[in-house]
């Protein structure tokens, strides 16, 4: 009796969600990024020109909530 074994084939999760969750991550780690430029540097037009640059990158009102995730990582995150 002749036993077949299956060659290994590698197998990687397909993501079927909605996109939200993975642009929620990308505005929250921008959020991060700015936040800590602003703690070490404090030069508000660095931090104005980038978040400018939201927009055009993610869309209409990243802006916005780029500034909002900011407010939300100083307040529960870095005084903890």
């Amino acid at each position: 009796m002749k036993i077949l074994k299956r060659e290994f084939k590698v197998w990687y999760p397909k993501h079927k969600g909605p996109i939200e969750p993975d642009m929620t991550i990308m505005l929250m780690a921008e959020a991060r990024e700015l936040l800590t430029t602003w703690e070490t540097l404090r030069d508000k037009d660095v931090i104005t020109r980038r978040l400018k640059l939201m927009d055009k990158l993610y869309g209409a009102g990243a802006e916005q909530r780029v500034r909002d995730y900011m407010h939300q990582v100083a307040r529960d995150e870095r005084h903890a």
